[in-house]
């Protein structure tokens, strides 16, 4: 059997570099690998998926982090969409962190599951020929990003699985939605992974729900590759990354839904 330790090395290297080419923070990689690593543990597995959360959230704080500095030094952000979400996905972490604590990891599991199939699906869906604003308004970017705050620190998924898509179909390039969403991921992250931390039962290798040595090992190995797939993001077809994305996404859903 593989050691642990190899196994956060490559979930490490899987999650930074979706972190960076998708904007997804790693999240959709590092929760269900430690769920299905972690789900036969005597202690760990009653709460496992409040444990992959998380330390998933816990890791997407080095990720969001080093993809957000890469994109900083290229001059890709653009402060007009990210002000306004990141205050409002701030406002849905906090409260997502009260809620987290009385799920049952079975309704978490399933809830990661059905967002991951979701999001796939409105990335597939057709375009129309509706006349889209570059950028939406003040009030609307604050109430999606209470909701994207929400349910993505309930999933460990750091936001950028439900800002991505939703900046694309509200009309903004691909490649900067991946870029905003990158730096929306710090706030999430580290409101989500502190909360749950905070107020989760601590053990031998655990603060909280965060599982020290995943963490560790995942996040030190995911810098590089998070930069290395900002780097990608910016050079790859905007239609193909969007394709590539949605594919990525079904096999997560697949994942955790079937198994």
């Amino acid at each position: 059997m593989m050691p642990l330790w190899v196994l956060f090395v490559l979930v490490g290297a899987a999650g930074g570099f979706t972190a960076g080419l998708f904007g997804v923070g790693g999240g959709l990689v590092i929760v269900p690998t430690l769920y299905f690593l972690w789900h036969t543990d005597p202690l760990l597995g009653p709460e496992v998926m409040h444990h992959a959360v998380a330390t998933s959230l816990a890791c997407i704080v080095v990720t969001s982090l080093t993809s957000s500095w890469t994109h900083w030094r290229a001059q890709r952000l653009q402060f007009e969409r990210l002000t306004p979400l990141a205050l409002a996905v701030s406002l849905g972490a906090a409260s997502a962190v009260w809620l987290a604590n009385w799920m049952p990891t079975q309704w978490l599991k399933l809830g990661f599951g059905l967002f991951a199939l979701a999001t796939c699906l409105s990335l597939l869906r057709p375009k129309t020929h509706t006349t889209v604003q570059a950028t939406p308004p003040r009030n609307e970017l604050l109430g999606a990003g209470t909701f994207i705050g929400h349910v993505s620190t309930l999933l460990g998924v750091s936001g950028g699985a439900m800002t991505v898509p939703y900046l694309v179909l509200r009309g903004v390039d691909m490649r900067q939605a991946v870029v905003v969403s990158s730096a929306v991921a710090i706030p999430i992250s580290l409101i989500g992974a502190v909360g749950l931390a905070m107020t989760g039962p601590s053990g031998p290798q655990t603060w909280g729900y965060v599982h020290w040595p995943a963490f560790m090992g995942i996040s030190l190995v995911s810098i590089l590759f998070a930069n290395w797939g900002a780097r990608l993001s910016q050079r790859m077809d905007k239609h193909k990354l969007q394709k590539a994305f949605a594919g990525f996404l079904a096999m997560v859903a697949a994942h955790m839904l079937l198994f």
